[in-house]
């Protein structure tokens, strides 16, 4: 079980840590090639995370219909030829593949963990697998090193892609396909205010890391510490949130994530922001799924479930054009940082005092 979820792990390393975060470390190479503006690299940003909204609305009928190890292996495989082809012929094609990508790096993410559950896996084995996306962020910077352009970037970063991809390949004989998903019943009310801060969370936080590199420039080991943060949350967070609920935890996570994404904080020590930030933002996954757990019976999750990941995904569809636009008004990377830390903020107030339990 445990090297078949390392071995999955690989599939959110690529399709989340190279496909999605890793554009913030290209977005300063495609705004001096093509000359983008803020705004327009926002909108990259927010297709892509369109693209995966469609891709969480769509994941359990796609995946369903045409079979859950299938469907997941060619999504993964995918990956490596449509990053290396994103910086190939400007901005059009760009945000074409940036769409097409978000869509089938959802499939990966989802496919991967239906999986898994449906070995039995354990919550430590699924926090390996959602950790997956930390050795992306840490394995993105290094091999971005000394690439000149936008073609150059997108192209190591396809190679890495489809080379993991051929690594999980080992785990496809031992993996089965899931049941078909139970019908929840019974009212979601107790889980709206977890619901609404979850989209909220998801714009923030894909704000920061769309333009984080953008507002305090390329640091060398930015999102080494981000991925080594984010490597670290299933040992912080996963004994916290059971500790404190669901709920609580949520709302420890989230502030713990306002903090590190602040402005003075992320110009004057980049490291500490990354640092906290990585930390921070995959435990808010762990801390929800708790939370359902608590509020709601069995027969209910599969729904919650799929309205989380929506919520989510829309929220990450708007964050970097809002955080783009923000950009522009102060004519500055720091106005995007500003948006995303005032996002995460709004996500604490429906997990506030008279609403945790």
């Amino acid at each position: 079980m445990a090297t078949r979820a390392l071995l999955l792990a690989l599939g959110p390393a690529s399709a989340l840590g190279l496909g999605r975060f890793a554009y913030a470390l290209v977005l300063p190479l495609m705004q001096g090639a093509w000359g983008l503006s803020y705004a327009q690299g926002g909108l990259l940003g927010s297709a892509n995370t369109l693209g995966y909204l469609l891709g969480a609305l769509l994941s359990h009928h796609l995946l369903g219909r045409m079979g859950y190890r299938r469907g997941f292996f060619l999504a993964l495989l995918l990956q490596g030829p449509l990053l290396a082809l994103t910086g190939v012929n400007g901005y059009g094609l760009a945000f074409a593949l940036r769409l097409l990508q978000g869509l089938l790096g959802a499939l990966v993410f989802v496919g991967g963990a239906a999986l898994l559950m449906a070995l039995g896996g354990s919550g430590r084995a699924l926090g390996a697998y959602y950790g997956g996306v930390g050795l992306g962020l840490l394995l993105a910077p290094w091999v971005l090193v000394g690439a000149e352009g936008p073609e150059a970037a997108w192209g190591r970063l396809g190679l890495l892609a489809f080379l993991l991809g051929l690594f999980v390949l080992p785990a496809r004989p031992g993996l089965r396909e899931p049941p078909p998903p139970a019908q929840g019943e019974g009212g979601l009310g107790p889980i709206l205010p977890l619901l609404l801060a979850y989209g909220l969370y998801g714009a923030g936080y894909i704000g920061y890391m769309t333009f984080v590199t953008s507002a305090v420039g390329n640091w060398p080991l930015l999102f080494t510490l981000l991925g080594l943060g984010a490597l670290l949350t299933g040992v912080l967070w996963g004994p916290w949130v059971e500790r404190v609920g669901g709920r609580r935890g949520l709302f420890h996570v989230l502030l713990v994530l306002f903090l590190g994404s602040l402005p003075p904080l992320a110009q004057g020590l980049p490291p500490a922001s990354a640092f906290l930030f990585g930390l921070s933002f995959l435990g808010v996954i762990t801390a929800l799924t708790q939370a359902f757990r608590a509020l709601l019976p069995p027969s209910a999750w599969p729904r919650a479930m799929g309205l989380s990941t929506a919520a989510f995904a829309l929220g990450q569809a708007v964050g970097p054009t809002l955080a783009g636009l923000a950009a522009e008004a102060v004519g500055r990377g720091e106005g995007a940082l500003w948006a995303a830390s005032s996002l995460l903020a709004l996500a604490l107030l429906p997990l506030g005092p008279r609403h945790r339990a």
